[in-house]
């Protein structure tokens, strides 16, 4: 692609990010409607013309596309009114004279033209065939061909012009770029199309142009309905049954394994993007791999038809593979395990049928693929579908039939529930033999521990409770909601072939992020020296917004697509309101574990220094009487010999240098470790000691740290 038409794309896609930063709330109604022709942004054009031969598509979205056009969300009410489509326009032409207009990479004119006249998405395709090219569509407010050319002439001399007027048909050629380009101009619709390439010529590029008809079969848009189908998002498509032997050569051959391991070199195409689909903002990654090369990925369908107390707050979805899915990624490990492996594997399935008297079948046959977190008014609970009831009583069975465990029914009004208790404190305490010997009382008290299970069965699902109140609760409380429904209408999530989701509400966040989006516009209107009425502007009572937006975030394995996928009203940035709780606690979790683990291995290392109080005595003693440091004997009976302590190995005196060695067990710390308590007389004849070590400072002591490590 010649430098000009590269920084065009790069200058959409800058625009783009600044448009995201700024887009507007979910809004459900709106006061005075802006006619369409307000903001004149045309949707994709190459998007539904691809020719069969095309290996890549691109769309990079018009910022006042990303930004303003009614996309089919929440937004689209006050994305068309009066008052916004006004404001909209005001900052548009204040970016482009008084932001853009001093920026150095716009300093060029030609570009400045294409900016003030571009009006559509810029698409581009790369295709394959004699003469591999991109194939670049854009559309422009410009209304006849002498125009078009009179903007490359005002310009001549200082960027690619045209070599030659167009044609009849608007068809010429670009001079002074660095490939060849040769493009198309519409006058009847503005639209332009162009084709660069090292071998691209007049002759191929009439050949390409009867290639680009309408094409809605292609296997692109299938995709793109699925991340945007407003067309005024990003997309980035490819063809990857035809990408991946090219990928092959670019990776190292342990990367390319581990592809096919997991089956994804057979992935036939995938997409990448964000944008507005079934209502919902959505930013995704999808991939189509064929049934047959699934690999070791399990495929997964869901029935979610589990119902809450009204509609949840929250709800976090896991599935697990079913009894058959299970089997065959089973056999599929197992063929690649060597003879060890499939040996323990027997073992661990004859040990668990003898000791339990239920199999890893049984569990599989019995429960899934759904298991559900729900948090709704009644509370937070669990439930999980229940496949075979004998399966699931043969569990219950086994584990109740453990030294210990208790298991009891109880009958409230019409539902039995069942309770299980399993007592684990026991195993607790033997775990740590140390903590019983040097605290009998802890671990006496750690032995009293117990597992509780609560459950009710309510249709093909078992409900499960920390606590039974939660499930009375439930059953009391009548206001059932199909989870399945609501994750569709209210959600916009389709969780059938998902993994894992989760998916929640926020009260009060559409009003917080139409605020948001107003702070933004004045924002911009002041960088842009714009006019900016924000008295005109409709209140979010006005406008209705939606009592609560959503989010949500999911995994889907299905058949033959597998995703990633954000979903939220219209903005990613959308996640750290109403996901907040969630990074907030994964924060602390990063901070506090780490800091925790650092605390734990410095109070062990406390020890060795405490133990070597000892032997520093002893070295000091036998200076001061006899004017030098031990010998090897003397040396020898200072020593502390090891397993004097739960964390030390031993405490090792060097004769002649009386330094201290202290060394830590694996246990202590991974990979074990020394300290150096090293003496030295000064001017009055005093010993002062320091400290040097092997482990990480952080590890240390405050007192060993002061003292110069």
């Amino acid at each position: 692609m010649n430098n000009s038409l590269a920084k065009f794309a790069a200058m959409t896609l800058l625009l783009a990010a600044g448009a995201v930063a700024g887009s507007p709330a979910a809004l459900a109604k709106g006061p005075p409607m802006a006619a369409s022709e307000d903001l004149p942004i045309a949707g994709p054009w190459l998007r539904d013309h691809l020719p069969d031969d095309a290996l890549i598509y691109v769309r990079l979205p018009h910022p006042i596309g990303l930004l303003a056009m009614p996309k089919g969300n929440v937004l689209d009410p006050a994305l068309r009114s009066r008052a916004n489509a006004t404001a909209v326009s005001a900052i548009r032409r204040g970016v482009s004279d008084n932001v853009l207009g001093i920026m150095p990479a716009f300093a060029n004119p030609l570009l400045r033209g294409l900016e003030r006249h571009l009006c559509s998405p810029i698409e581009l395709a790369v295709m394959t065939g004699q003469a591999p090219s991109v194939l670049i569509a854009a559309s422009l407010d410009v209304a006849s061909r002498e125009a078009f050319e009179d903007l490359f002439g005002e310009f001549a001399g200082q960027g690619p012009g045209l070599a030659a007027p167009l044609d009849e048909r608007g068809v010429g050629q670009l001079a002074g770029t660095g490939l060849p380009v040769f493009l198309r101009f519409e006058a009847d619709t503005g639209r332009l199309l162009a084709n660069v390439g090292p071998a691209v010529s007049a002759e191929s590029f009439a050949a390409l142009l009867p290639l680009v008809t309408r094409n809605e079969d292609h296997g692109m848009l299938a995709m793109e309905r699925r991340v945007d189908a407003s067309g005024h998002g990003y997309l980035n498509w490819i063809d990857a049954e035809r990408a991946m032997p090219m990928l092959q050569l670019m990776m190292q051959p342990d990367d390319y394994a581990g592809l096919v391991e997991l089956g994804l070199d057979k992935v036939t195409a995938a997409a990448i993007g964000f944008g507005v689909a079934a209502g919902k903002g959505r930013l995704s990654v999808v991939a189509d791999v064929p049934d047959e090369n699934r690999g070791l990925l399990p495929f997964v369908r869901n029935r979610l038809d589990a119902t809450s107390v009204g509609e949840p707050d929250a709800l976090l979805l896991l599935s697990i593979p079913t009894l058959e899915e299970f089997r065959r990624l089973e056999a599929r490990v197992l063929e690649s395990a060597d003879e060890v492996a499939r040996a323990r594997w027997a073992e661990l399935q004859l040990t668990l049928a003898r000791d339990f008297g239920f199999t890893v079948d049984d569990i599989f046959a019995a429960i899934g693929p759904e298991i559900l977190m729900i948090f709704d008014r009644a509370g937070d609970y669990s439930a999980i579908r229940l496949r075979d009831a004998k399966a699931w009583n043969r569990i219950v069975s086994g584990v109740s039939d453990l030294e210990g465990s208790i298991y009891e029914k109880k009958r409230i009004g019409s539902k039995t529930y069942h309770h299980l208790s399993i007592h684990t404190g026991s195993d607790l305490a033997e775990a740590d033999s140390a903590l019983a010997e040097q605290q009998p009382w802890l671990a006496e008290i750690l032995s009293r521990v117990r597992d509780h299970a609560y459950w009710v069965q309510d249709g093909d699902f078992l409900y499960f409770g920390s606590m039974p109140q939660v499930l009375i609760d439930r059953n009391a409380l009548r206001a059932r909601t199909d989870i399945g429904k609501w994750l569709r209408e209210s959600q916009r999530v389709d969780a059938r072939e998902a993994v894992m989701l989760v998916s929640t509400t926020s009260e009060k966040l559409p009003g917080r992020l139409y605020a948001i989006y107003l702070e933004i516009l004045q924002l911009l209107a002041d960088v842009g020296q714009a006019e900016f009425d924000a008295w005109s502007m409709p209140t979010a009572a006005q406008l209705g917004l939606p009592r609560a937006g959503s989010a949500s975030f999911q995994l889907s394995l299905g058949n033959p697509t597998l995703m990633a996928e954000m979903s939220f009203e219209n903005n990613p940035v959308e996640m750290l309101g109403t996901m907040g709780g969630v990074a907030a606690a994964g924060i602390v979790a990063a901070i506090a574990i780490p800091a925790y683990q650092d605390y734990t291995i410095r109070a062990r290392v406390a020890e060795g220094l405490n133990l070597a109080g000892g032997p520093k005595a002893a070295v000091t003693e036998h200076y001061f009487d006899r004017g030098a440091f031990p010998g090897s004997a003397d040396a020898a009976a200072m020593s502390v010999p090891a397993g004097a302590g739960q964390y030390t190995d031993a405490i090792i005196v060097e004769p002649g240098t009386g330094i201290i060695v202290i060394r830590y067990t694996e246990e202590a710390v991974a990979g074990g470790g020394e300290i150096y308590l090293a003496p030295s007389v000064d001017a009055q004849g005093l010993i002062t000691w320091g400290c040097s070590a092997t482990l990480a400072d952080k590890h240390l002591p405050a007192a060993c740290r002061a003292s110069g490590h």
